[in-house]
């Protein structure tokens, strides 16, 4: 019987090492992805294998795309943008929280109720959360996109309903994006806009046999986004 069990957790896109001294998941914290002693099929192990490099394509991608105006927001925009605090905004990070192997990642959405803060859903052991202050990183890339679709208010709305999910559990299972009772911190952001607006930022790249996966990088290499910040 293997001694591990690869995981891909998605607010840092990890590939975490599940072993019986060292488990993520504990009595009090329940296992709702039903993955933890599940075995990937060949598809999914090819997807997690391509993971590197399809963060790689997402970071070019991010690094040469334009930094637009905020069309919903402020016009006053340089070439590279400035942080805005208007709600439903995406954020996105190349710094997750995660260890390991494959390249970490992050995502959250501006929250519409608490001030200057986004919510995240950042590793597993921490729950769905509001975090305040300005991105910043000297080393990672950091994004904020906007949807090309949405009102102010559908943005609004979708941070909201981000919101309503505070405290709830990070979820490991990568195909598991669909319900609602945990979250990795892509699927957090996707499920705000698809179950508020039906807007569904979810891309094919990491999809298999029928489930959806969802990668940070998704939002920023995306035509149903705009890229309105990038710190460098």
């Amino acid at each position: 019987m293997k001694t591990y069990l690869k995981v891909l957790a998605a607010a840092g896109f990890i590939t975490a090492m599940l072993t019986a001294q060292q488990p993520l998941i504990t009595a009090e914290q329940p296992d709702y992805t039903g993955e933890r002693n599940q075995e990937y099929s060949e598809i999914q192990k090819d997807i997690l294998h391509q993971i590197p490099e399809m963060e790689q394509e997402y970071l070019e991608y991010g690094l040469q795309a334009a930094v637009s105006a905020d069309p919903k927001g402020s016009a006053f925009r340089t070439a590279i943008g400035s942080w805005n605090w208007r709600p439903g905004l995406i954020c996105v990070t190349t710094e997750g929280f995660g260890v390991g192997t494959v390249g970490t990642w992050h995502a959250a959405i501006v929250a519409a109720q608490a001030r200057e803060a986004v919510v995240e859903a950042p590793k597993p052991g921490v729950g769905v959360r509001h975090r305040t202050g300005v991105w910043r990183s000297s080393y990672h890339t950091i994004w904020q996109v906007g949807i090309n679709s949405t009102s102010v208010q559908q943005d609004k709305n979708a941070a909201t309903w981000a919101e309503k999910q505070l405290g709830k559990l990070y979820n490991l299972g990568f195909w598991n994006s669909r319900q609602t009772e945990s979250f990795y911190c892509s699927q957090l952001v996707w499920a705000a806009y698809c179950y508020t607006c039906g807007v569904d930022l979810n891309k094919p790249d990491n999809d298999a046999s029928g489930n959806i996966a969802i990668h940070p990088g998704e939002f920023v290499s995306n035509h149903n986004t705009t890229i309105v910040y990038r710190n460098k």
